[in-house]
C-alpha cells in the first residue's frame, strides 16, 4: 500500500504569471492564484510539464508541494487540465501578455468593448473584433487565431482526460496535428496509436469505443492488423503468417474473422502493408518497412556474394606475408577460418566464449594489411565496438555512425547514392544486428566490398526484428567458419567451462571452489534471492577478483516484470548503492544523480541507440531534465521523455547483448518460468569477464539447461538467400 505523502495532492488555481517556459517540452515555472482552504487567496509557485499555457487560463493541477533549497516551497506538478480564462479580468490579462501587439491599454478596451460576451464573441463571431476602436486587422485576425488553437489545446486536453489519456500526451498530439487535432481524433481514434509515442492500440480503442466506432467496423480491424504487426515486431518477428490474425482477431479483439481479409486487403491496397506466398498455402503479413528490409538484405547480401573475390594464389601471399613480419599464430581451425574470411566476398565467423574469435580477427587484419586492404571495423553498440577497437587496436565505431546519421534528414547519410569508402567490412557481435540495421548497412556497400560477419549464433538473437547471423548460416549461400576449440587460457575459466556445457545441455559445475570465477547461491524465495544479489552487490563481491567498486557489477534478470524482475531490482539497487541526492520523478520512477541507466529505444537524434548503458550526471529540477553520460556521449532529457530511459543496476539479459562486465549476478527462479531457456542463460554467463554468480533454486536452473526451445523468430531472410 502507498504512503499517504505518496498520494498527490490537488490544487484549482487561475494562472497569474509565467516565469520561465520552455516551449519544446512545455516545462514552466508559473505563479498561481488559487484561494486556500481557509478562503484566503494566495499566489503558488508552480514547477513542471504544463499544457495549454495562458495567462488567466484556470488549472485544476495534481501534484506535490516540496520546498526548493533556493525558491522555497512550490508545487510540483505531476498532471494539469486547463480550462478557460477565468473571467473579465483574467481574459483582459490574457490579451495582454500572450497576444503579440496586444498591450494593457488596447487589451482594456477590448474587454470595455464586449464584457461578459467577449468568450462567446472570439468562439463564435471573431469578426466583431473590428468593433474596438484602434484595434489593427492584422491584430484582430492574430487573436482570433490564437484563440482557436489555443482552445484546440484545451478541448483536446480536457476530451483525452474524459478518456484516461494522460494530459501531458495532448500538447504532442497538437503540436502534429495542430488546432483541428481534436476533430483529427474523433474521426481517427486509432492514429494515436500508430502517431503518438506512449499511447497504445488497447487506448485508441477506448476512446474509439467510446466514440461509438462499432467494435466490429473496418476502421478498428485495419487498426488491429497494424497493431498485432507492430507487437510482432517488437518480439523479433519480421511477419505474422495470416491464420495468426485471423485467430487473435476471434481470440483477442473480438472481430469477425472475415474482416482480417478484408483489412489486410485494404491495407496491402495502400501500400502499408505487404503479403507474400509462404509454402502450399501459407501466406505472410509484413509490415511495408520490414519487408522492403527483408528483401534489401537479400537482394545486397546476393549482389556482394556475386563479385570477384581474393583468389587463393593472392590470399595465401598476403598470409605469408604477415607471417614473415610477425605477429600471426594460428591453431590449425583459426587458419583455415582465417583463409575462408580471405577467400569469398561473405563470410561469417561463429564461435562461442574463449574460441579464439579476437586472436583471429587480429591475424586477418594483419593479413589484409600485408594484401593492401584498408578494412573497417564496427559492431551494433557501443560498448561491443568499444570492445572491438580495444582488441584489436584499431579504431571501430557502431553501424550508426560508421552509416553517419542526419538528424535534418531523418535518415543515414551512407546509401547506394553516398556509399561507405571501405573494400572489406567487419561486423562484431553480428548477431545483435536487426534486419532494418542490417538493410541500411548492406545499402551502403559497393559491389566491390567484402563483408565479415563475427558473432556467437547460440546466444540470443537481436533486440528489434530479425535473426540476420542466424539466417545468412542457414541459408547455405556464404562460407562459415566455425570455431569449436576452446583454447588453453580460457579452458582455466569455469565461466568459459560451464557456458560451453550450458550450451551443450548439460550442468554447470556449481562446486563453488574458493579459486573459481562461478558460483552458485541456492535461494528458494524471491525476497532471499533479492537479499543475497544486495549483499553480493554491496560487499561480499567488491573487493575480490578486481572489483573495486559496486558499479563494476551488472545484475542481469530474464525479466522486466515480477519480484526478481529488472523493475523490482532496480528499486532495491538503487536503495541500496544510491539513496539519496538530487531527484527527479517520472510517473512512478525515480531518477537521482549517479544512478546507472539505460536507453530503452533508439534515439537518432541524440545518436543514442537500444541498450546503451550510462550514467545521470545532472538533474535540473526547475528545468525537469536529466543529463546523462554514454560512451557514446552524452544525451539531455526532458520530462517529457521519461520512458526513453530506465533504471539500469539491473537489465534484462536480452538488452546486455554484445556488453562485457567484469562481475555479473543472475537470478534463476521459478518465478521466471516463462523465459528460463538455454540461450539465454548462456548469453547472460558470457557476458561476465571476472565472475558469474547465479542467484537461486536448482529446479530453475535445470529448467533453464534442459530448456532448448528458442522462439523461433518469423522470417523468411533464409528462403531469399538459400542456393536453389
Amino acid at each position: 500500500m502507498n504512503d499517504v505523502k505518496d498520494q498527490p495532492e490537488r490544487i484549482e488555481g487561475t494562472l497569474e504569471q509565467l516565469l520561465y517556459v520552455n516551449e519544446a517540452n512545455g516545462y514552466a515555472v508559473a505563479v498561481v492564484d488559487r484561494v486556500g482552504a481557509d478562503g484566503v487567496r494566495q499566489r503558488v509557485t508552480v514547477v513542471g510539464n504544463l499544457d495549454g499555457l495562458e495567462i488567466g487560463s484556470g488549472l485544476r493541477l495534481s501534484g506535490h508541494f516540496e520546498r526548493h533549497p533556493r525558491y522555497g516551497e512550490q508545487f510540483r506538478v505531476e498532471d494539469c487540465e486547463t480550462t478557460r480564462p477565468a473571467g473579465v479580468n483574467a481574459l483582459e490579462r490574457y490579451l495582454a501578455s500572450e497576444i503579440k501587439g496586444v498591450g494593457p491599454a488596447l487589451a482594456r478596451r477590448i474587454v470595455e468593448r464586449f464584457g461578459e460576451e467577449l468568450p462567446g464573441v472570439l468562439d463564435h463571431t471573431p469578426e466583431r473584433l473590428h468593433e474596438v476602436r484602434g484595434l489593427p486587422r492584422a491584430v484582430a485576425q492574430r487573436i482570433a487565431l490564437a484563440w482557436r488553437d489555443a482552445s484546440g489545446l484545451r478541448e483536446l486536453t480536457v476530451f483525452l482526460r474524459g478518456h484516461g489519456v494522460a494530459a501531458a500526451h495532448a500538447r504532442r498530439i497538437h503540436q502534429q496535428y495542430g488546432r483541428e487535432s481534436l476533430q483529427a481524433v474523433r474521426d481517427d481514434p486509432y492514429l494515436l496509436a500508430r502517431t503518438i509515442t506512449g499511447i497504445g492500440f488497447r487506448t485508441a480503442d477506448a476512446i474509439a469505443e467510446k466514440l461509438g466506432v462499432p467494435r466490429n467496423s473496418i476502421q478498428r480491424a485495419r487498426a488491429a492488423i497494424i497493431h498485432l504487426l507492430e507487437r510482432m515486431a517488437e518480439d523479433g518477428h519480421v511477419f505474422a503468417p495470416f491464420e495468426y490474425l485471423e485467430m487473435q482477431f476471434i481470440s483477442g479483439l473480438e472481430l469477425d474473422q472475415e474482416m482480417a481479409r478484408r483489412a489486410v486487403d485494404e491495407l496491402a491496397a495502400d501500400g502499408e502493408v505487404v503479403t507474400a506466398k509462404v509454402g502450399d498455402d501459407g501466406e505472410a503479413v509484413y509490415l511495408k518497412r520490414l519487408y522492403d528490409a527483408e528483401t534489401t538484405v537479400a537482394e545486397r547480401i546476393r549482389m556482394l556474394v556475386a563479385g570477384r573475390a581474393m583468389s587463393a594464389a593472392a590470399a595465401d601471399k598476403a598470409l605469408a606475408a604477415a607471417e614473415k613480419a610477425g605477429g600471426v599464430t594460428l591453431s590449425a581451425e583459426q587458419h583455415r577460418a582465417l583463409l575462408t574470411a580471405l577467400r569469398a566476398k561473405v563470410a561469417v565467423i561463429t564461435g562461442g566464449p574463449g574460441t579464439g574469435k579476437t586472436t583471429l580477427l587480429r591475424a586477418l587484419l594483419n593479413v589484409l594489411d600485408a594484401a593492401g586492404l584498408r578494412p573497417t571495423l564496427a559492431a551494433p553498440t557501443g560498448r561491443a565496438a568499444r570492445r572491438l577497437a580495444e582488441a584489436s587496436g584499431r579504431e571501430a565505431r557502431t553501424i550508426h555512425r560508421l552509416l553517419e546519421y542526419s538528424p535534418e534528414t531523418g535518415d543515414f547519410l551512407r546509401s547506394e547514392k553516398f556509399p561507405l569508402r571501405t573494400n572489406f567490412l567487419v561486423i562484431d557481435e553480428a548477431s545483435m544486428m536487426d534486419l532494418e540495421l542490417a538493410a541500411c548497412l548492406t545499402r551502403a556497400l559497393t559491389p566491390a566490398a567484402a563483408l565479415l560477419l563475427v558473432g556467437d549464433r547460440d546466444q540470443l538473437p537481436s533486440v528489434g526484428p530479425g535473426s540476420v547471423l542466424r539466417d545468412v548460416i542457414a541459408s547455405g549461400l556464404v562460407p562459415v567458419a566455425e570455431l569449436r576449440e576452446v583454447h588453453r587460457q580460457a579452458r582455466a575459466s569455469l565461466i568459459v567451462a560451464n557456458a560451453h556445457r550450458i550450451n551443450h545441455g548439460e550442468m554447470p559445475d556449481t562446486a563453488n571452489g574458493a579459486e573459481g570465477d562461478f558460483f552458485f547461491f541456492e535461494r528458494n524465495s524471491p525476497e532471499d534471492v533479492v537479499a543475497t544479489i544486495k549483499q553480493l552487490v554491496s560487499a561480499r563481491l567488491v573487493g575480490r577478483f578486481g572489483i573495486t567498486d559496486p558499479r563494476e557489477i551488472q545484475v542481469l534478470t530474464p525479466m522486466n516484470r515480477g519480484p526478481l524482475g529488472a523493475q523490482a531490482l532496480n528499486r532495491e539497487l538503487q536503495e541500496l548503492l544510491n539513496p539519496r541526492g538530487r531527484e527527479l520523478r517520472a510517473g512512478d520512477r525515480r531518477f537521482r544523480e549517479g544512478d546507472r541507466v539505460i536507453q530503452l529505444r533508439n534515439n537518432y537524434d541524440k545518436l543514442i541507440f537500444n541498450g546503451a548503458i550510462g550514467r545521470i550526471a545532472g538533474i535540473d529540477t526547475e528545468r525537469m531534465r536529466v543529463g546523462v553520460n554514454f560512451d557514446e556521449g552524452h544525451a539531455e532529457y526532458d520530462l517529457a521523455e521519461p520512458d526513453e530511459v530506465g533504471l539500469a543496476y539491473a537489465i534484462s539479459i536480452h538488452k546486455s547483448q554484445g556488453s562485457q562486465y567484469p562481475a555479473v549476478i543472475v537470478p534463476i527462479h521459478q518465478t521466471h518460468f516463462l523465459m528460463l531457456r538455454r540461450n539465454l542463460l548462456y548469453t547472460a554467463i558470457a557476458r561476465a569477464e571476472r565472475v558469474c554468480v547465479l542467484v537461486g533454486t536448482r529446479g530453475a536452473l535445470k529448467q533453464a539447461v534442459r530448456n532448448e526451445d528458442e522462439r523461433r523468430r518469423f522470417s523468411r531472410l533464409a528462403d531469399r538467400l538459400r542456393v536453389d
